[in-house]
């Protein structure tokens, strides 16, 4: 048995290294330290939730009506006392599972002449995507919330070792307390988006983890579906 790797071994673990050096180095851009119970944490402790909201036919409403939006707009921006941010997500729109479930109807179609009208659309369907790039907006606003953190003393640090029981408990309890203010706020911005006739839904863990996925892999093809969100009929 050989104690020093050959030297294809020795490749294989200088590109190992790379690898993990190459990743190390990634996630240490990353702020997030965590994803649970429908909340991100940062690694600063901080706490976001974010909240998928659709959108509105701004452009064929009249001039009275988006003047209309506009100052309820900013009258929710401005009763609004803690920082939010609004983000635009913009994705070639994918149509496979569309496409997919047209390809078994013409399958099962008996109609020859239905079922050749049938190819055709698909055909069309499959040269526009192809010839054009159509985008899929989704909308988002992320709601923060940043507990106070008191500084631990070395005698805390020490009890810590000692009773990890006790400590696990008592930030389970401050992780709580925190959540139900942070969703209280999310509580509050969605109702005042309501207002403007926009539907809103608060994702759930899976859905965070799949949204931000797919924010730091843009040039994914096969990027994560975002769950029950993407049946969430709020588009107008």
């Amino acid at each position: 048995m050989a104690i020093f790797p050959t030297k294809k071994n020795a490749k294989d673990v200088q590109e190992q290294t790379q690898t993990k050096a190459q990743k190390n180095s990634t996630l240490s851009f990353l702020e997030i330290a965590e994803i649970r119970d429908s909340v991100c944490i940062l690694k600063e402790n901080e706490m976001r939730a974010v909240i998928a909201v659709s959108s509105a036919n701004f452009a064929l409403k009249s001039y009275e009506e988006q003047n209309k939006i506009i100052g309820a707009f900013q009258g929710i921006l401005n009763s609004i006392d803690f920082p939010i941010q609004i983000c635009l997500q913009s994705r070639k729109l994918d149509l496979n599972t569309y496409l997919d479930k047209l390809k078994q109807l013409e399958y099962q179609q008996k109609n020859d002449l239905l079922r050749v009208k049938m190819q055709e659309y698909v055909s069309y369907i499959e040269s526009l995507l192809n010839e054009y790039n159509i985008m899929n907006k989704d909308f988002y606003v992320v709601v923060g919330f940043e507990p106070i953190k008191i500084k631990e003393d070395i005698f805390t640090q020490i009890k810590r070792v000692f009773q990890p029981v006790k400590y696990i408990r008592q930030e389970r309890e401050e992780f709580l307390n925190n959540r139900k203010q942070l969703m209280s706020r999310i509580d509050n911005v969605a109702s005042k988006l309501s207002s403007l006739d926009l539907k809103t839904e608060v994702l759930n863990t899976e859905q965070l983890i799949a949204l931000y996925y797919n924010s730091y892999n843009i040039d994914v093809g096969n990027f994560i579906k975002l769950g029950k969100i993407s049946d969430l009929n709020i588009e107008y």
